[in-house]
């Protein structure tokens, strides 16, 4: 996983156990925890402060304590290149 600064916003670059590559907001919705410190197992990533879970696709909550979603963005990569598609209209 990987910290990229886009702008002020901070993403988390991860990619699942089956290869995707997915970008997320990096702060958990339960506390102010940066997932890119945490894990990914299978499609999910885990915080490593209290253990929330989330979907890499989708960033809907998975598992207690986070009840919230964080934001998730395209990726696409070209010709070596990672570009994330950030909506400046969620803001």
């Amino acid at each position: 996983m990987s910290l990229v600064g886009i702008g002020d916003r901070r993403v988390c670059l991860a990619r699942s156990e089956e290869g995707e590559l997915f970008a997320i907001d990096d702060m958990c919705t339960h506390e102010e925890e940066s997932l890119s410190e945490g894990w990914v197992d299978g499609s999910c990533i885990e915080c490593p402060a209290h253990n929330a879970v989330f979907d890499l696709r989708t960033g809907e909550a998975q598992e207690l304590p986070a009840i919230e979603a964080v934001s998730t963005y395209i990726v696409a990569v070209e010709d070596g290149e990672v570009y994330i598609l950030v909506d400046d209209a969620q803001d």
